[in-house]
This record gives structure tokens, sequence and C-alpha cells, in this order.
């Protein structure tokens, strides 16, 4: 489902408390009887409170508009929220990297490089080389081929997070954010996904599921 990042005075998009897309209801806060530079959004799904705080005005003929906003609370970043099923080594870095991705995308891309090669790990491989490692998950089709490019893109945002080199603040502004969805992808395809299936595999008769495994057996003795 594709993530919509929260935006100041936005009628919708995901809420950064329960991660579900809904309509949201906008309050400014009064203090002894003065708007503040505080606002309030309410979802209409969880009914939960977001703030965020206004850091700027422009003028206009229409009269004085926002010009920036920040959200304080949750201290959770702007990214979507982890999967559920995400590694908590891997969850602690990808928490991390939204907490300061707004006010260093640089060191969010490291943090979420790392998270990477974590990720990988607990998918089997040693964890050394991303570029090794997601090619190997695709060969062997616990990934899509094509997350092998958009991966190449996170290992060389990554090292030049480290290593500065000849990526501009505004691609990392761009590339950075969409690290968030990749690796909330390759735990759905690489964990969440499988186990669903093994669960769904225990649900059916032991008959058919002992014939099943014999012919797999049998399958792989001839082929290998």
């Amino acid at each position: 489902m594709k993530f919509t990042t929260p935006e100041f005075n936005k009628n919708g998009f995901n809420c950064p408390l329960c991660g579900t897309y809904a309509h949201m209801t906008w309050t400014n806060l009064v203090n002894q009887g003065y708007l503040t530079k505080y606002h309030e959004s309410i979802c209409s799904y969880c009914n939960e409170k977001s703030l965020w705080r206004v850091n700027g005005y422009s003028q206009s003929s229409s009269g004085q508009n926002v010009a920036e906003a920040i959200l304080l609370f949750p201290d959770n970043g702007l990214a979507a929220l982890p999967e559920d099923d995400m590694p908590s080594d891997v969850k602690a870095d990808y928490i991390e990297a939204a907490k300061i991705f707004s006010k260093s995308p640089r060191g969010s891309a490291a943090l979420l490089r790392l998270a990477l090669q974590k990720l990988c790990k607990h998918l089997g491989e040693n964890g050394k080389n991303i570029n090794t490692d997601i090619r190997s998950l695709a060969s062997k089709n616990i990934l899509p081929p094509m997350v092998v490019k958009v991966a190449d893109t996170v290992r060389i945002t990554g090292n030049n997070a480290v290593h500065p080199g000849t990526m501009t603040d505004e691609d990392f502004d761009q590339v950075a954010s969409k690290m968030f969805d990749l690796l909330n992808f390759i735990v759905k395809k690489g964990i969440s996904e499988p186990k669903e299936l093994e669960d769904l595999y225990q649900l059916t008769p032991e008959g058919p599921r002992k014939d099943a495994e014999s012919k797999d057996a049998k399958f792989k003795a001839n082929n290998s």
C-alpha cells in the first residue's frame, strides 16, 4: 500500500501513530484566549492526536500562510511505521533513522544501510556485502529480481552517507526517503509472506501435507 507522508494541514495521510491512511481533523491550540503556533491533527481511524508546531509564515495576497511546520509528537519522523515482522535490531535502526531523517537525510541513509545489512543476515546471508547478499537472495527467489536494482541505490546512498561523494543534499532527500519503503518491502517478501504461507500450509490436512512433502523430497533427490 502506498505511504502518504504526514504533512501539515493536509486532509489525509498515513497516521504517524497507527500507520493507517485516514482523514485528519486539525485544531489550532489556544493559550489564555490566544492562538498559538501549536496545532493538533486528530486521526479519524485511531482518534489519537499528533502535535505540530509552526516555525514560519509567509505573506500573500490572501493573507498570512504557514511556510514551515514540524511534527513534534510522535517523535518517529515522517516515515512509514516499520513492518511488524521486522527483526528487533533492524527495527531499532529503522526507528532511529526515521527520527533523524528530517534533520539529517545523510545520517538517516547510513543507518538504513546498516539496517539492510542486518536484515540480510536475518535472511540467511553473511551481512558483509549488501551487493552480494541482495543478489543472492534474488537468485534464491526469496526476493524479486527488481529489488536488486532498487537496493543498489540504497547501497550507493549508504556509502556516500559515510564517505561523501557526488550526491547532493536533494539527492539524499529523495532517495533516502524511499529506503524506508524498501526495507519494509524486503521484510514483507522475505519474512512476512513466507510465514503466512507456512501458517496456511500447517492448516492443511496431515495426509495431503505428508504426500506433498514426499513428492518434494523425491523431486529434490532427482535433481541433486
